[in-house]
């Protein structure tokens, strides 16, 4: 028997454990960490263990590219060739161009910073649509927009092993991000004070040292508080901050509002906890951060942020080891989503860009110098339904379910449904795919080639192809190629922005000014990005002030209040029934948003989409684990159907519960997604972050909930699967073909 073990990258989320893939006969009988991989040192998760075998051979696979035969969402496909695919969507998309133009087509993707993003996004480009869109303005976009708006917002990375003090905000690495987690463990042996503020019991608050746990959407006021403290105690870096940060007199009088004792009162937290914290971070250093996604999805979601950033900057704790690092480039490295999205090759014509929808409203998340000048999401959808601001009558959907991962599922269905062109690629059917016209098969992690930029601990590393593509599935890039070529011949490209015609040929290209070649990155695996710290020395911070900014000065050009501040929301309603906090996107390590729910590993781990409630709450709605309930909150008419988990980890106040939610076993066209996701219980606004747009209640708005009556939702229920009770393991049901015509050969 002829053994082998190939060193790879996992890309089944955005951690990058490096990964070692066992192979048996060049078959994959086993993946495990590898322990010499710098980004991850042997960590992996059960992701990157059991999903990319899972997905390569899953029984319900779809490995040819399928045109619709029958209504939207009822199922019935026609196996189609290639050519034939390229050709008809090219056509259609041209009817649309036609009659509305470029910027009728919109497109999503996940992973945006991969192949996959950039390729979704340059086919739009091509035709003349800005509108690209991502899940990020709920997971991300707030942080991010703010360290683009202060100069900086690094992550600690391995970092944070160096680190003497650790703050932790509104996220829990053990059930998120592996090579953290393991990280902040290494730190805390070797006697680092971690500090945490999270309302929910986690397993990095049960080693903390400090756990403050505030009333949901109240974040800022801690950070405001602790700079209060540090600034009227002096415990501040003077020397840093007198020469790389401007606006802190302006931030001291506005963190003079919320003393310990105002910032208890606001967020519960006692005051003698805040002043504990802050000391500590201020002079236990190096001290490093890490922010998640528990203060997005805000309506102060990028006011919470710069809070945050500001407290690293108070402290020097900015690109020094055991801090918050800036990232560091490879030269000449094109990857990610930067060289694509601002290199004058790829680009559109300003006057189009500016018409990107949401650009007038959220000008830092959607604009030429934005984070990812990704379109605002409820924009597009918007477009879909009223033709507001111009219609949006097609759409390219890749690699994400946003059925299942948007708010509003009815409203998100609704729209997909009246588009005039659906086109989805994806490897499994989903609720989003069975509304395509068009459903494209894709390959999964060991079919494919991707060369990445580790950020963890900066390197070059490449995931490694193993077998050739099943089926007809096709890698992204390739997909894009053949429908940019379509497109070409029928003379609807307006802007020449994708010059590859396979994957190949992409990553040769996001390689050839580095020095690496593809072949030594293959045999090598990962290449260490040599790096030093305190780079703002060199080229300053990217501000117009080249300085960390406590008040930063693009949010007062635009009328903003440039200053962090604490927003209490407006009540949602005075209904005295709606008398919980609905606190969603809790993550595990069995999904990736709504991934993999059709694996049996995974049912193993999840079987049903759970709410969490304190006993105390339990006891008041008279039920307990193991019960569904109905979820329902102010701002929808809808409701979903949650099981019940009892736990003191989370407050009275608290129900706390997943994202992305559906039963691959149950019929289509939702399987299950109408009943059981909590988005079809949650509106995709009107309430937005005023500067990143991020849907301020579709993570802390009010909810309420009823015991289910068993007898309403036995038919609900009784198609799940029975026939593997112990595993949970999800059947889905096969596409329908109508063999009305002789399948097209590819």
């Amino acid at each position: 028997m002829a053994r082998n073990v190939v060193a790879s990258t996992c890309t089944e989320c955005l951690v990058h454990c490096g990964t070692l893939i066992h192979l048996e006969d060049g078959k994959v009988v086993k993946i495990s960490g590898n322990p010499a991989s710098p980004t991850s040192e042997g960590a992996v998760c059960i992701k990157g263990v059991q999903g990319p075998m899972a997905n390569l051979d899953s029984p319900t696979r779809i490995l040819h590219p399928m045109r619709r035969a029958g209504a939207r969402g009822e199922g019935k496909w026609d196996r189609i060739g290639w050519d034939e695919a390229f050709a008809q969507i090219a056509e259609r998309i041209g009817d649309v161009k036609t009659k509305h133009g470029g910027k009728a087509v919109a497109g999503a993707a996940a992973t945006f910073t991969q192949s996959r993003g950039t390729a979704t996004r340059l086919l739009l480009r091509a035709i003349g649509s800005p509108n690209f869109m991502i899940n990020q303005d709920m997971c991300h976009g707030g942080r991010s927009t703010a360290g683009l708006l202060t100069g900086f917002g690094g992550s600690a990375g391995s970092e944070l092993a160096k680190s003497r003090t650790i703050l932790v905000v509104g996220k829990s690495p053990s059930e998120s991000d592996i090579v953290e987690w393991v990280h902040i463990q290494a730190a805390k042996a070797a006697g680092a004070t971690i500090i945490v503020i999270d309302p929910r019991r986690t397993h990095i608050s049960r080693i903390a040292d400090i756990w403050m746990t505030p009333k949901v959407g109240t974040d800022a006021v801690l950070a405001l508080s602790m700079i209060d403290v540090m600034l009227r105690e002096s415990l501040y870096d003077r020397a840093f901050v007198d020469e790389w940060c401007v606006g802190l007199d302006a931030l001291r009088e506005r963190a003079s509002r919320y003393p310990p004792e105002i910032a208890a009162a606001i967020s519960g937290v006692p005051a003698d906890d805040i002043v504990r914290a802050a000391r500590l971070f201020a002079t236990q250093t190096p001290g490093s951060m890490v922010l998640g996604h528990g203060i997005d999805a805000h309506e102060a979601a990028v006011s919470t942020s710069v809070a945050f950033f500001s407290l690293l900057a108070l402290t020097g704790n900015i690109d020094r080891a055991g801090s918050n690092r800036a990232g560091k480039a490879l030269p000449g490295y094109k990857g990610g989503f930067g060289h694509f999205v601002q290199a004058p090759a790829f680009r559109i014509a300003p006057d189009l860009q500016d018409q990107i929808l949401g650009g007038a409203q959220y000008p830092l998340w959607t604009g030429n110098e934005s984070w990812t000048q990704t379109c605002h999401n409820p924009a597009v959808l918007q477009a879909i339904e009223t033709g507001v601001p111009y219609p949006v009558r097609a759409m390219y959907v890749s690699g994400t379910n946003i059925a299942c991962t948007y708010p509003d599922h009815d409203a998100t269905v609704a729209a997909l449904k009246s588009l005039d062109l659906l086109v989805v690629a994806s490897d499994q059917m989903t609720p989003t795919g069975e509304l395509a016209d068009f459903f494209l098969p894709k390959t999964t992690l060991l079919e494919e080639e991707e060369v990445l930029i580790g950020q963890a601990e900066p390197c070059l590393e490449i995931t490694q192809q193993i077998y050739a593509p099943r089926g007809k599935a096709k890698p992204d890039v390739e997909i894009v190629a053949g429908l940019y070529a379509a497109l070409k011949a029928r003379g609807l490209v307006d802007f020449e922005v994708f010059p590859w015609k396979n994957n190949e040929e992409f990553n040769r290209y996001v390689l050839k000014d580095t020095g690496v070649s593809l072949e030594e990155l293959r045999e090598k695996t990962f290449i260490k990005i040599p790096y030093g710290y305190e780079d703002y020395r060199k080229s300053g911070f990217k501000t117009p002030s080249g300085k960390f900014e406590l008040a930063p000065q693009r949010l007062r050009d635009i009328g903003f209040d440039p200053l962090p501040d604490y927003r209490p929301e407006a009540a949602a309603t005075d209904d005295e029934a709606y008398d919980l906090v609905l606190l969603t996107g809790v993550r595990t390590m069995a999904l990736h948003h709504s991934r993999y729910l059709n694996h049996r590993w995974t049912r193993r781990v999840k079987t049903a989409p759970e709410l969490t409630i304190h006993p105390t709450t339990a006891a008041r709605h008279t039920v307990t684990t193991g019960d569904w309930v109905w979820v329902q909150t102010p701002e929808s008419d809808n409701r979903a159907l949650l099981r019940v988990k009892v736990s003191e980890d989370v407050p009275e106040s608290i129900a706390a519960t997943g994202m992305g939610w559906w039963y691959p076993e149950l019929p289509g066209p939702h399987h299950g997604a109408a009943t059981f996701n909590i988005g079809r219980a949650m509106a995709y606004g009107p309430h937005f972050d005023p500067v990143s747009g991020s849907p301020a209640r579709s993570r802390n708005t009010r909810c309420k909930i009823v015991a289910a009556d068993p007898a309403e939702i036995a038919p609900l229920l009784e198609h799940l699967t029975q026939a593997d009770t112990k595993t949970g393991a999800a059947v889905a049901t096969a596409p329908v073909f109508r063999d009305r015509t002789k399948p097209t050969a590819a």
